[in-house]
């Protein structure tokens, strides 16, 4: 009878940790990645804003972490509202943005995965396109972690990293020529 307890307990403890769900903090500006789009501007007048905002086709923005479940990235957004609300507040902290009168880009999440096993990371890509651009530019960012042997904590690493896996890919972006064109 008391192995029958014993296996009992350990099913409903595993059932209780897969339904976990393990998020993070909102996006903060970053100050290198603001004065980096102040740079790009330069004299320019013209503002952006942001259209569109989606995941491609083969991108899986319902992430879940090992045995624990569901990754939410902030409460209440997915990865792509979450890198949108990351470059509308990194333009916004510059003084870029300008949601009715700026020169309108479409973002596109490309790819997006993760490892909690072994070093960690975030895999992550965006296009921007606009009217000026129309073909838009891809950059992607690979961003290592430190992950951990228990998945409650791997896990929250994984979502600890995102953050700053963010800010690298917007980074990327701003610093590349194109960014100008956009």
């Amino acid at each position: 009878m008391q192995t029958k307890s014993l296996g009992f307990i350990a099913l409903i403890s595993i059932f209780v940790a897969a339904c976990e769900t393990t998020s993070t903090r909102p996006y903060e500006a970053s100050v290198e990645n603001v004065l980096a789009m102040q740079a790009a501007r330069g004299d320019m007048e013209q503002k952006l804003s942001i259209g569109s905002a989606v995941a491609a086709p083969d991108v899986d923005t319902e992430l879940s972490c090992r045995a624990l479940g569901a990754l939410e990235v902030a409460p209440g957004q997915t990865p792509v509202d979450y890198i949108k609300t990351a470059l509308q507040t990194e333009m916004f902290q510059a003084g870029l943005y300008d949601q009715t009168n700026g020169s309108v880009i479409d973002l596109t999440v490309t790819a997006l995965d993760f490892s909690s096993f072994g070093t960690g990371n975030w895999t992550a890509a965006i296009t921007l396109a606009s009217p000026n651009l129309p073909d838009g530019y891809t950059v992607d960012v690979e961003y290592s972690f430190k992950t951990s042997w228990t998945a409650v904590k791997a896990c929250q690493n994984v979502i600890d990293a995102f953050q700053p896996a963010v800010s690298t890919l917007i980074k990327k972006a701003v610093d590349d020529p194109r960014f100008k064109q956009l």
